[in-house]
């Protein structure tokens, strides 16, 4: 057990993930039962669900990366837990089959979840394909990037569906802007964290301040914030949320913004880490007044 919890400290810390995947599907039922002017949360158990199929699906994706990066870990990054010996492949592969065991179990017991698990998994599975066209992906960082996000909106279906599927109704429209908010959210993160220094680069391992220059990707990071601010006002309006719902999102993204420029100014390898720690503040703040905590405030308290 010990050296799984020392994995999942290095690869997927569970202090972090935890409350962000948790905020994640409860934001996904409250603004869906916005969508719709329901007043009442779903019963704990199916929200227990929901959690259980998110969190898993991450973690799921986490260990299909182990196996789709293994040969240019082994190469350039031996000191990652799989490389170094502390967990093998075969151990995750019992994990990852272990919790798709789980999952369908509960699935089967909630058919309501059916439809959308199994496109979700399907996706996932072209995912660790690499779509099939793995060479022309690593030489398309963009499109490689676009492709492996949209398993962001399809996890949101999944944690949606614990109210419109289950309720017996067509999703509401207005999840839609609330999965591009999730989509332009996942490239967010994921450009948050590949910014380096030169100095701290790694041979064989991509990094956007490598493809596009360090201020470049800084930049492009702040475009990306901004992208996603603008949707989520778009998405806090289709559910008539409250002026004060905007004016936490722009503080929230005006914090962002400031890690940013602070790194801008004077590029250190702190600075740097701080923009992938923005990332996921702006992240849990997001989701928070995107969809918890209006619907918690206007129904509950």
């Amino acid at each position: 057990m010990k050296k799984y919890l020392i994995y999942l400290s290095e690869r997927f810390p569970l202090q972090t993930h935890i409350p962000i995947i948790a905020i994640f599907s409860f934001s996904a039922i409250c603004y869906s039962l916005s969508a719709v002017g329901e007043t009442e949360f779903i019963p704990l158990p199916y929200y227990a669900l929901t959690f259980f199929l998110t969190f898993s699906l991450f973690l799921l994706l986490r260990i299909s990366d182990e196996f789709k990066d293994h040969e240019d870990d082994m190469k350039y990054r031996k000191y990652l837990p799989v490389p170094r010996g502390l967990v093998t492949l075969n151990n995750l592969k019992w994990i990852g089959i272990g919790l798709v065991i789980a999952q369908i179990i509960l699935v089967v017991l909630n058919l309501s979840f059916l439809p959308i698990y199994i496109i979700t998994m399907m996706y996932l599975a072209l995912m660790f394909k690499e779509f099939f066209v793995e060479e022309w992906l690593k030489k398309h960082q963009i499109a490689y990037v676009f492709s492996h996000m949209l398993i962001i909106p399809l996890v949101d279906l999944v944690a949606s569906s614990a109210h419109w599927s289950i309720a017996g109704i067509n999703p509401p429209t207005a999840l839609g802007w609330f999965f591009a908010v999730s989509f332009f959210n996942g490239i967010l993160l994921e450009i948050g964290r590949k910014i380096k220094l030169p100095e701290n680069e790694e041979e064989g391992v991509v990094s956007y301040s490598k493809l596009w220059g360090m201020k470049n990707a800084a930049y492009t990071w702040l475009v990306i914030l901004g992208i996603t601010l603008v949707l989520a006002f778009v998405a806090a309006s289709a559910i008539d949320s409250p002026n004060w719902v905007y004016i936490l999102l722009t503080v929230f993204a005006i914090g962002g913004s400031i890690t940013a420029f602070r790194f801008l100014s004077n590029p250190t390898q702190p600075k740097a880490k701080m923009i992938e720690n923005a990332a996921g503040l702006w992240t849990m703040g997001m989701y928070l007044n995107l969809g918890a905590l209006p619907f918690l405030v206007e129904n509950i308290f």
